[in-house]
């Protein structure tokens, strides 16, 4: 004589299917909510492309903006070991980067890249592009991994400035 398991009572079917009908619902309704969220966020810090205007600048031009775009690049990612506190730098570099990548949009339209001659010219933005990349996941690793600690050594700079011992700093 085997007697039933009551978890399985036949009469309870109907209740369970519902129950994990729900579940499923609740929970992929959440899924897709986040999916929603993160594409919008993504998509507000990623400007599309723009299509060429019909006055196109020279190349030298172009070539001056890239320029002008790579010294903007550079100096900010100098300034990354300088924020304080060091967590808070991948918000201050995805800032930047959201109005460096519009600059860098506007700047292709006006220069006409997808013209023959001007393929080493694509190949600029395309690598300029390449390292802002690389810039983002450094800021971000930056800012979580090597951020707390650096906070914290300036914090401990700080206090032991503030020993007499230390003397008076100029």
């Amino acid at each position: 004589m085997s007697e039933q398991d009551p978890r399985k009572d036949p009469r309870y079917r109907p209740f369970r299917a519902a129950a994990y009908g729900l579940y499923i619902a609740v929970v992929s309704a959440f899924c897709l909510a986040i999916i929603i969220s993160v594409t919008r966020s993504v998509t507000a810090m990623t400007p599309a492309r723009k299509p060429p205007e019909e006055q196109a600048l020279t190349y030298r031009e172009c070539l001056d903006a890239a320029d002008g775009l790579w010294s903007e690049l550079e100096s900010e990612r100098e300034k990354l070991v300088r924020i304080s506190p060091a967590r808070e730098v991948d918000r201050q570099w995805l800032a930047f980067r959201t109005g460096w990548l519009q600059r860098m949009r506007d700047a292709e339209a006006r220069c006409a890249l997808e013209s023959r001659d001007r393929t080493s010219l694509k190949e600029v933005f395309r690598r300029l592009e390449d390292v802002q990349d690389l810039y983002s996941i450094h800021a971000v690793q930056y800012a979580g991994e090597v951020g707390g600690v650096v906070d914290a050594l300036r914090g401990a700079f700080s206090a032991a400035r503030k020993n007499p011992a230390a003397g008076r700093l100029p």
